[in-house]
């Protein structure tokens, strides 16, 4: 039998506190914040206006749910699932959700000092997603697991892995989002 992984580097979803946000709009989750960058998961449980976040860049990808209609600074966008979208914080936006409820990943960085960058993998049993520093693994559909400190563990959808110097790898079977952080110099 092999060893659980040490709990650091394994955000679980269900154990996060959740808060509302907007008007009601839904609640969200924060999987991890840091000096000008944030990742949060948020339910949008009804049409209206996002949050403004000034200085900051945002990327969303909607996760469960069908479709989300975003309309940025006038213009719209049909969002469907697994789909990062990335817009300014700056912008107005605002939510049509024509085919119900929709829960979304939200990366946020700091345009003056951070970078972010989120790409939607397909996992592989057989070959390893591995995350450095940075990095964040978040499950989206699927399952997998860990391999971190010479143990293993499961994950859950919107689980989520920080990555680190000794690089924790992911194998499974379904889809994941890679968010990667980093430092403008």
């Amino acid at each position: 039998m092999t060893n659980p992984v040490n709990a650091a580097p394994i955000i679980r979803f269900p154990e996060l506190p959740s808060v509302p946000w907007g008007k009601n709009n839904g609640r969200v989750k924060e999987l991890a914040a840091g000096a000008g960058w944030r990742l949060s998961v948020a339910s949008i449980d009804k049409p209206g206006a996002f949050t403004s976040f000034p200085g900051m860049d945002r990327i969303t990808v909607p996760v469960e749910g069908e479709l989300l209609v975003l309309t940025v600074d006038g213009a719209e966008h049909g969002m469907e699932k697994f789909r990062p979208f990335r817009y300014s914080g700056d912008a107005a936006a605002e939510a049509a959700l024509p085919t119900g409820p929709v829960t979304v990943l939200n990366t946020f960085a700091d345009r003056a000092t951070t970078g972010a960058a989120v790409m939607v993998a397909e996992l592989s049993k057989k070959n390893p997603q591995t995350l450095g520093a940075g990095q964040f693994l978040v499950l989206l559909h699927g399952s997998a697991t860990v391999t971190a400190d010479g143990g293993t563990a499961a994950l859950e959808p919107l689980d989520a892995v920080a990555g680190a110097d000794e690089r924790p790898s992911v194998l499974g079977r379904g889809f994941a989002a890679v968010v990667s952080f980093y430092d403008l110099d």
